[in-house]
């Protein structure tokens, strides 16, 4: 029994792994010296660390190995000289490399709300779902050479570390997304994100936070209560900042409407110019070209004519100042003639207002009566006045200006070289002022006659 036993127990020495059944996250092999050539099972989800006198002097990765110089080259650094380099002086540590949950929680103490200015309590608690990244940087930095189970706290206090920043990330959260402190905590997936991104430190150990899960922040009912009061004083002031607002919108706007009211008026006063400009430079166009071809470019001759055709019109129109009575329209034209010789005073070659051989009659007195029986003019017929048309040295008496334009266009004479009087005007006058409500105008005059013989005035 004596023999089998010590071939066992040197089987024992040379295949060094993690006992079966064992979970620990790190797993300290217990014996310091270790037999050269012998095989290490590293399993598929962890690591084996070797150290010596307190420093790691490397690592294998998953499966066997054999422990000689020649596979291994950290392995010259680890031969015990005194056993005539049949050992290795060093420590084996087997590192769990799955991740691995790590429950946190605890008091976020007393914080201000950026919002509204409150101070509130909380409760904050979770699982840290975590990883050894580096196991030599954790092992030589927080664990040293014992055995994980005589430091069960070094995991506490990695999740104390990283509850450190859960307090300072909810306020810069809220801070950046302008909310309160009770709106931030219902945002768990946001929330667990800030968190691992803001718990760097914890790489510096050899481990990494890959998730926040079971999340959970708790606040006193009491805190919850005043922070309702004042999350609705402020919606209430919210609420009159905001008409304000609308108000000042509303001028605003209104203040626009009436700039660009009084922007449509001056453009559309400036289109009405430019239209008013335009119809002038049409008439004076218009009337350069009459002067010059009616007028013999006697601008005071044309004005004349203008004039009294002014005073044909309204004596054609019906009801207009005067109606058809000869009375109001005389009188219109005696207004016209009145203007007619205020442009003629003192122009050469213009009409008169006397007929072709009639002699002149003395400032201030009416022209004389054209001949008829008696002496004087017979009285007008009630269809309309009576026209003293002049036609050479017979004087025809017709009723109304339709008469006389179709008398003048049965004989081919020209209105313009054509003399009539009526009862009221002040002057014998070309017939073409009664031609100015005719809208096909006067017909196109013939050649012109001899002139005349002047009429007998006795």
């Amino acid at each position: 029994m004596g023999f089998f036993n010590f071939v066992k127990e040197g089987v024992r020495e040379m295949a060094i792994a993690r006992p079966d059944g064992n979970t620990d996250l790190i797993y300290k092999h217990p014996d310091k010296t270790v037999p050269r050539f012998a095989q290490v099972t590293v399993r598929a989800d962890e690591w084996a660390v070797f150290a010596r006198e307190g420093r790691p002097a490397g690592t294998l990765d998953a499966g066997r190995h054999t422990l000689q110089g020649a596979g291994i080259p950290f392995l010259q650094n680890l031969i015990d000289s005194a056993t005539g380099g049949d050992f290795l002086l060093s420590e084996i540590f087997f590192c769990k490399r799955t991740p691995f949950p790590m429950p946190f929680g605890g008091s976020l103490g007393h914080m201000i709300d950026p919002m509204t200015a409150i101070r509130l309590r909380g409760r904050c608690h979770g699982d840290l779902l975590m990883r050894i990244e580096n196991p030599e940087t954790l092992i030589y930095g927080y664990f040293g050479m014992g055995k994980y189970q005589e430091h069960p706290d070094i995991f506490s206090w990695l999740t104390d570390m990283f509850f450190m920043t859960v307090k300072s990330t909810l306020g810069k959260l809220a801070r950046e997304q302008r909310r309160t402190l009770l709106d931030i905590m219902d945002l768990q997936s946001e929330l667990a994100a800030a968190f691992v991104a803001n718990a760097p430190e914890l790489n510096q150990v050899g481990v990494r936070i890959l998730r926040v899960t079971k999340l959970e922040i708790d606040v006193p009912e009491e805190d919850i209560k005043r922070f309702d009061e004042m999350r609705q004083k402020v919606a209430e002031q919210m609420v009159g900042l905001q008409q304000d607002e609308i108000q000042i919108q509303r001028a605003a706007l209104q203040a626009q409407a009436e700039q660009v009211k009084a922007q449509v008026g001056v453009q559309t006063a400036a289109y009405a110019a430019q239209a008013n400009q335009h119809k002038l430079d049409q008439q004076y166009s218009q009337d350069q070209k009459y002067v010059q071809n009616l007028a013999g470019g006697n601008y005071n001759a044309y004005a004349a004519g203008q004039a009294m055709i002014g005073a044909g019109q309204g004596m054609a129109q019906p009801g207009g100042g005067g109606g058809n009575s000869p009375a109001g329209a005389m009188a219109q034209f005696g207004i016209g003639m009145g203007v007619a010789q205020a442009y003629s005073q003192g122009v050469q070659g213009g009409f008169s207002g006397v007929a072709p051989g009639a002699g002149a009659y003395p400032p201030g007195q009416g022209p004389p009566p054209p001949p008829g029986p008696g002496g004087g003019p017979p009285p007008p017929p009630a269809g309309g006045p009576v026209f003293h048309v002049q036609v050479g040295a017979e004087v025809l008496q017709l009723q109304g200006p339709e008469a006389v334009r179709a008398e003048l266009a049965r004989r081919g004479l020209d209105p313009a070289a054509i003399y009539v009087w009526s009862q009221g005007m002040p002057q014998w006058t070309p017939a073409v002022v009664l031609y100015a409500t005719n809208t096909g105008g006067p017909p196109a005059p013939p050649a012109p006659p001899a002139p005349p013989a002047p009429p007998s005035m006795g």
